[in-house]
């Protein structure tokens, strides 16, 4: 309205304030037609020309874009700067040191899992310490990286290895998981030394509770694949003979070593366990859950069935301590179920897949992810009466006809040169900003099979429309099928769970 009138004010106002003479509206009135006809014309092009003639080209520019190369090369350094942190002058005693990785408590509710020593920026190294906060911890945190007997301490960088848009629940009541860095000073990177360990506190110079030990870098050279497995909890379920099955066909695709995190399982499955321990194909980690949540066997099982999204917080611990343990030993982690295979639908094995793929998928992103194709246990197939009820796998061979969306359900090949932080489907973080997070395979390259019961309670509109209602026949594991059952019997046997 305001505008309306200030419009009649104009209109109807000259100089001064004095009405226009009507005499100048006679004259437009009296205008010949073809004059009129005319000047209507003009008015239109200058109204609706610029939208319909074609947009002008882009001036040519006079001197050339920068370089990629010069722009990548400096986010990086930009933020390896900002990350800096003057060391502090002071000597703290040297707490008593504790094996990694173990819950150690901190003051005011902080949590510390592991720490490890990151060495991939040659001239600015960081020591990693995968934690959780409980609640909105907002107060800082101190490294003391201790160099011998002399610590060198500065302010830890803070990032969380969870995306608040995830949460269906109130985080001042949750567990956060974050990543704490302590950023090393170039001179002292250049150096070489490393650490033996790692202490925290909330003060530069408090006298530390404990101190995290960091382990020396692997002697030998880093290996393709390793398979980071989530905390199991099966204390009355027994999956030992599908575990046996699922562990040698990940072997057979190219999997070198398996870190299997461990709540609690049925003696089936430590059988199972032990016997790959023993021959150092899989390296079984105990955990628990930090803080006031439950540790009892039952009370465990109970909290983790009850509490999804603390749950799904819990899981992102193990992931990024295989993650690290692994920076240098191997070149990929993959964080998978017991009941997922990634699956190579071109080539044969894990190898075959990255071999065929472009270098700048390879160079420019930290997870190579896989889409999900859901085989659920009540779909009948043709394979089924083939082999032995004990050969899951091989026996489900109708799937999904409907891949999950490619931003749902992906498990990835996470590089260990590129990745700072992970969680269970990809890379969250990057070392370097210029490096893309995931990037998603064809399907005509490689799937995701995910052996699953029936539909999941938080998918079940979507599964039954989009999973259950449409299903093909998939027998792209058969290929493996001989060798993987002359491997699985075998161990079946000699742990006395081959059925009779």
């Amino acid at each position: 309205m305001r505008e309306g009138k200030v419009g009649e004010e104009q209109e109807g106002s000259g100089l001064g304030g004095a009405r226009r003479p009507a005499s100048r509206t006679q004259s437009v009135v009296a205008m010949p037609r073809w004059r009129r006809v005319l000047l209507a014309l003009l008015v239109a092009a200058a109204w609706f020309g610029p939208a319909l003639l074609p947009a002008p080209p882009p001036p040519v520019p006079t001197t050339p874009p920068p370089s990629p190369r010069v722009i990548v090369a400096y986010s990086l350094e930009s933020q390896v700067q900002m990350e800096q942190r003057v060391p502090v002058p002071c000597s703290p005693p040297p707490p008593p040191p504790r094996a990694a990785p173990a819950w150690q408590q901190t003051a005011r509710h902080a949590h510390l899992y592991s720490a490890h020593y990151d060495v991939r920026l040659p001239t600015h190294h960081y020591v990693r310490i995968v934690a959780m906060l409980e609640g909105h911890d907002n107060g800082s945190f101190f490294c003391q990286v201790w160099f011998g007997g002399q610590p060198l301490v500065m302010e830890a960088l803070e990032a969380d290895m969870w995306v608040s848009s995830w949460d269906r629940e109130d985080p001042a009541s949750l567990y956060r998981p974050v990543l704490l860095s302590c950023p090393i000073p170039r001179e002292r990177s250049v150096l070489g030394d490393w650490p033996s360990g790692v202490s925290v506190a909330r003060k530069p110079c408090d006298v530390a509770r404990s101190m995290l030990v960091i382990a020396p870098p692997p002697s030998h050279p880093p290996r393709d694949f390793a398979v980071c497995v989530k905390g199991m909890d099966f204390p009355r379920e027994d999956i030992s003979r599908r575990l046996v099955e699922w562990l040698e066909l990940n072997r057979l695709l190219g999997a070198d070593e398996f870190f299997m995190y461990v709540y609690g399982v049925h003696p089936n499955i430590k059988k199972v366990l032990d016997r790959y321990s023993r021959a150092g194909v899989v390296k079984v980690v105990p955990l628990k859950l930090p803080g006031k949540q439950p540790n009892s066997p039952a009370g465990r099982s109970r909290f983790l069935r009850t509490h999804l999204w603390q749950k799904r917080r819990n899981e992102v611990v193990p992931y990024n301590d295989c993650f690290y343990r692994n920076l240098y030993a191997h070149r990929y982690v993959l964080p998978l179920d017991v009941d997922e295979v990634i699956v190579p639908t071109s080539g044969r094995t894990w190898r075959d897949v990255l071999a065929g793929l472009e270098p700048r998928l390879l160079d420019g992103f930290a997870s190579l992810s896989v889409r999900n194709a859901y085989f659920f246990d009540d779909f009948p197939s043709e394979s089924a009466s083939r082999f032995p009820a004990h050969m899951h796998v091989l026996r489900h061979t109708t799937r999904s006809a409907n891949f999950s969306p490619a931003d749902e359900a992906v498990k990835s090949f996470v590089s260990t040169r590129w990745a700072l932080t992970v969680f269970n489907h990809y890379a969250l973080r990057t070392v370097d900003p210029a490096v893309g997070r995931s990037v998603v395979l064809d399907t005509a390259v490689a799937q995701l099979n995910h052996y699953k019961a029936s539909c999941s309670p938080l998918m079940v509109h979507d599964c039954h429309s989009n999973f259950l209602k449409y299903r093909v026949d998939d027998g792209v594991v058969l290929r493996f099928a001989d060798e993987l059952m002359a491997r699985v019997d075998p161990v079946l046997r000699e742990l006395g769970l081959l059925p009779r």
